[in-house]
């Protein structure tokens, strides 16, 4: 089969995933169940037909605006359906028909979900985590049976090889450890003076982020999630205080000192790039390594 049909079978595919996305953001900050009610409008709470749920061309067709009631239908539903096609795609054309294809396609998928609950709701919901986590073992487990695992060996005293344990474990506790570390002491270092502050004070980083990492270590292994969060600090660093110094200036009050930005988008920016761009993110690694180094 040539690579472009392929990519646009995942194209397609990866739409019609995008679909379902839009009912997980819209209901799970809500903790409302994503398989019942069936999708209806959410002003006139007329069930939809199928006609109307077909991905990215239904949209088009009825021109932003509900067949039933005419509200006004966001262009984020558009755009999250054509997001989660191209990811799709660019993940074939990437891996190709392959284990690594099925199980980062879905990672990326529950990204997407985490990148836009942060953002709007300052929420990544339980099961993208847990959906993580389960998809690295999940990985694990499809490679041994299919003969090509590559287990993490831990060194022990008199045990010449050491001892073999999977990587998606290792990755749970080292990256999920390492910002359960980092939001502990964030925790105190942040930690308002103010006793009425303290009541809804909840600290430098929440639990979503810390389960986040847990899930992108047991997807990609140690070192690349450790990649993706070298990114996803870079980025959030320079994304956001520029626009916390937008705002300031808009304001004309000063930037705050203690400003909530969601560090999640970041972590998905920061995860797609290393799924997707893996070997030229570790070329330029070498090359920086090897600048710095002379």
């Amino acid at each position: 089969m040539p690579e472009w049909v392929g990519a646009l079978i995942a194209f397609v595919y990866g739409a019609a995933v995008g679909s379902f996305l839009n009912v997980c953001i819209f209901r799970l900050p809500n903790e409302e169940s994503i398989i019942h009610p069936p999708s209806h409008c959410p002003k006139c709470n007329t069930r939809l037909k199928w006609s109307d749920l077909v991905p990215l061309f239904s949209f088009l067709f009825l021109r932003c605006k509900c067949r039933y009631c005419g509200e006004p239908i966001s262009w984020r539903y558009f755009a999250i359906e054509l997001v989660t096609g191209l990811l799709f795609a660019a993940t074939w054309l990437r891996y190709g028909l392959s284990i690594d294809f099925f199980i980062f396609a879905a990672f990326l998928a529950a990204l997407i979900v985490a990148f836009v609950t942060d953002l709007e709701h300052f929420i990544i919901p339980d099961q993208v985590s847990i959906t993580g986590i389960t998809l690295g073992i999940a990985r694990d487990l499809a490679h041994w049976a299919a003969g090509d695992l590559k287990p993490f060996v831990i060194p022990f005293p008199g045990r010449e090889q050491g001892i073999p344990i999977l990587s998606s474990i290792v990755g749970i506790i080292v990256c999920g450890g390492i910002f359960y570390l980092v939001a502990y002491l964030g925790y105190f270092a942040f930690l308002p003076k103010d006793p009425a502050e303290r009541e809804n004070y909840e600290g430098a980083l929440g639990g979503g982020d810390i389960k986040l990492a847990a899930a992108a270590g047991s997807v990609l292994g140690v070192l690349p999630a450790l990649g993706s969060f070298l990114i996803a600090v870079m980025l959030g660093t320079l994304i956001g205080c520029t626009l916390a110094a937008v705002q300031s200036i808009r304001s004309r009050k000063g930037l705050p000192w203690r400003t909530e930005i969601p560090f999640g988008p970041y972590m998905v920016v920061g995860a797609v790039a290393v799924i997707l761009f893996r070997p030229e993110l570790s070329a330029l690694w070498a090359a920086w390594v090897k600048f710095v180094a002379h």
